[in-house]
């Protein structure tokens, strides 16, 4: 964990003291945690492959839990202004935690344009995704389907996000349901300073028997949840660098829980004409667990026009 947070400071180092790179412009492209969670409304262009396969998050949560996530990702302009992604979260968490690692699930997605950006009119997206979760104690396929507007200014870009989804819980033995967090796997949490057992960090509890039993035997349920975000970004074009930042508000409904604000702020650096890097950080200040974080990651860029 330790050697993970100093390679991330010192990816946000390098990129803020490297040598401009000139005649390049991927590294204005805000993909979903690359480095913010609000995007803009420019898909990959076509023709062009983006490799997202060194993309980790290390958060501090709360009760001093420590979580590792991966997320490899691809995207492919397939047609023109619309593109396909696929992406395979996995994690690793503390050794009080059970099961410690494995795969989240696997992301179908798709963005298209439906307006490009004119001097009075911002760019319009629409994006969707399938969520398929993996592993012994995956709950239902999840769906989301997201709004994303982008208009540039004097100062920079501003960007507004808003999607709405479903997600699937257990029903819990008193008749309500076990609350999910952010995307995660299954487990069983013990809080370390009372032994206490936990169920309400994760996103499809590990049950036992007796307690599935309890619990009208685990019966799963679909309910909705919505996303709305805000970000700017400025770009200092001759460095081929951005900084951005965003506020971003979700809600989990049905679950008796409270809305979750986070904030971030991040680079991203164009290094050569295929790689772009960035780093960010962040803080989630409401909801189940509260949490410090930091992601890094790498684009690599491919054009498959022959």
């Amino acid at each position: 964990m330790r050697l993970l947070a100093v390679g991330a400071v010192a990816a946000g180092l390098v990129m803020t003291l490297s040598l401009p790179a000139k005649a390049q412009n991927d590294y204005r492209n805000l993909e979903a945690g690359r480095p913010l969670r609000v995007t803009d409304a420019t898909p990959t262009e076509r023709y062009s492959l983006d490799l997202d396969l060194t993309t980790f998050r290390l958060e501090r949560l709360s009760l001093g839990r420590y979580r590792l996530q991966y997320e490899p990702r691809v995207a492919y302009g397939i047609l023109p202004r619309t593109e396909i992604s696929f992406r395979m979260p996995s994690f690793y968490r503390e050794r009080s935690v059970s099961p410690r690692g494995g795969v989240a699930g696997l992301g179908i997605g798709s963005e298209y344009q439906l307006l490009m950006e004119r001097q009075a009119i911002p760019a319009v997206a629409l994006s969707a995704e399938m969520f398929i979760p993996a592993g012994p104690n995956a709950l239902r396929t999840s769906y989301s389907m997201k709004g994303i507007v982008t208009k540039s200014l004097a100062p920079g870009r501003l960007h507004l996000n808003a999607s709405y989804g479903t997600f699937a819980v257990r029903k819990a033995a008193a008749g309500g349901v076990l609350a999910p967090p952010v995307i995660d796997g299954p487990c069983d949490f013990v809080v370390p300073e009372t032994g206490l057992l936990l169920k309400a960090f994760c996103m499809a509890p590990n049950y036992s028997q007796q307690a599935a039993a309890a619990a009208d035997e685990g019966t799963i349920v679909t309910k909705g949840r919505w996303l709305a975000g805000a970000g700017v970004d400025h770009s200092f074009a001759l460095s081929s660098f951005l900084i951005a930042a965003d506020i971003v508000v979700e809600k989990y409904e049905g679950i008796d829980r409270d809305a979750e604000w986070t904030a971030e702020a991040g680079v991203r650096k164009q290094f050569t004409q295929f790689l772009v890097l960035d780093f960010a950080a962040g803080r989630r200040y409401t909801g189940i667990s509260q949490a410090w974080f930091a992601t890094a990651g790498s684009t690599i860029t491919m054009s498959l026009k022959r």
